[in-house]
């Protein structure tokens, strides 16, 4: 008993350990939270101070998101290091800043003269937790379009492997129209009807090295309308992640899925390790490679680089 008492001791001590070797970052979307120098997104004329800065005037066809080639790109530069790029248009697959909310997901609460798909931004509660901000992944791939579509991701933007701990994660009031009510293109979820985000855990390459799901809906009586705890930690350590929305056999067609492929996430929390030094933070770079508004941020092959005077620097502002 006495030797079974102190194993048990022991594990527990080096879990206490374990926990102590890291601390825990949190990508929360709050104005108050931002630590990124500004920028400017050009093809919208949009200087981005605030994660506010980054919602869009409209939830379908706005100025940010819906401008033909224009790049909207994100980084939570001072914090966690995240970091997120799309081509506009946001059809295409992206994870937008929102705070667009919507009281139901029933038709009674559709707007006139208003179709669902123009309102991909809305959650029933706002951000996790009472906040006010969230972030809204659109895309998936399947066996209809996987020639031509990848997959939505975000990754660090130093290129280093972390832990990505936990995300809160939500169904979107398009999605749950269609899941719960059906439209033109989904018919009615049923008993049976499963719809999960699958996580995909990638290495430098982009190589997935681990991957793990949550459910939205799993039938009528288990449908996601609140902001739900996701532990991603066991993915392990990784790059980047890659996002994916898979149903059941009931959701697809001649064209693939039919269920719009959001879902809405907030509060990503990242490990750290607490012997690491500090971390370089884009706002304070000096010199040529500056994070001003002049410069240009490009995410390549998971490691942000700035694009100025027609040279290319790393995060630490040297010259590549």
């Amino acid at each position: 008993m006495k030797k079974s008492f102190f194993l048990s001791a022991l594990c527990l001590m080096n879990v206490a350990l374990m926990a102590e070797d890291y601390e825990l970052r949190t990508l929360t979307f709050e104005d108050a939270d931002a630590q990124f120098a500004p920028y400017t997104l050009d093809y919208a004329n949009r200087t981005i101070a605030t994660w506010s800065d980054l919602v869009d005037d409209a939830q379908y066809n706005g100025t940010l998101t819906y401008t033909t080639g224009g790049v909207y790109t994100w980084c939570d530069e001072g914090n966690t290091l995240l970091t997120h790029r799309f081509t506009a248009p946001y059809w295409g697959g992206g994870h937008a800043i929102s705070n667009f909310t919507i009281p139901g997901y029933s038709n009674d609460h559709l707007p006139a003269n208003t179709a669902w798909y123009e309102l991909q931004f809305a959650t029933l509660h706002g951000g996790n937790n009472g906040s006010k901000n969230f972030c809204v992944h659109n895309g998936h791939v399947d066996d209809y379009n996987s020639a031509y579509t990848t997959y939505q991701t975000i990754a660090f933007a130093d290129g280093k492997a972390r832990v990505i701990d936990h995300m809160y994660v939500t169904n979107i009031c398009y999605t749950l129209n269609s899941l719960v009510h059906g439209d033109g293109f989904n018919p009615p979820a049923t008993d049976t009807t499963t719809f999960h985000i699958v996580a995909i855990g990638q290495d430098a390459n982009g190589n997935e090295i681990s991957r793990t799901s949550f459910a939205l809906y799993l039938g009528k009586d288990s449908v996601v309308t609140t902001w739900q705890k996701w532990d991603l930690s066991v993915l392990g350590e990784v790059v980047s992640i890659g996002f994916n929305l898979v149903g059941s056999a009931d959701l697809y067609g001649d064209w693939g899925l039919n269920a719009p492929a959001y879902f809405a996430y907030d509060d990503v929390a990242v490990r750290f390790d607490k012997n690491e030094t500090a971390l370089p933070n884009l706002s304070t770079l000096q010199g040529e490679a500056g994070g001003g508004l002049n410069s240009q941020k490009v995410l390549h092959n998971s490691q942000l680089l700035i694009l100025r005077d027609g040279k290319t620097y790393n995060m630490m502002g040297q010259e590549l």
